[in-house]
């Protein structure tokens, strides 16, 4: 069986620390330590996390953006 690559990736402490966390309690209840890199991959495809990323993606839409324009040089 082949491992899979360790892909390096930069996170908040306090992602990490829930991660972690999250980690310790699943070990408890079932008894399986499961890797940061399956909680990760089963985290992105719970469509709980698709809702997520549609909220993160609407914040910044463009009727959040004012732009005056200056015309007084166009005559």
């Amino acid at each position: 069986m082949v491992s899979k690559q360790r892909v390096p990736m930069q996170v908040s402490p306090v992602f990490e620390q829930r991660i972690k966390k999250l980690q310790v309690e699943i070990m408890k209840k079932q008894g399986v330590k499961e890797s940061l890199r399956d909680l990760t991959e089963k985290i992105s495809k719970s469509p709980d996390f698709d809702e997520l990323e549609k909220k993160l993606l609407n914040i910044g839409t463009m009727t959040d953006l004012n732009i005056k324009i200056d015309r007084r040089g166009n005559k």
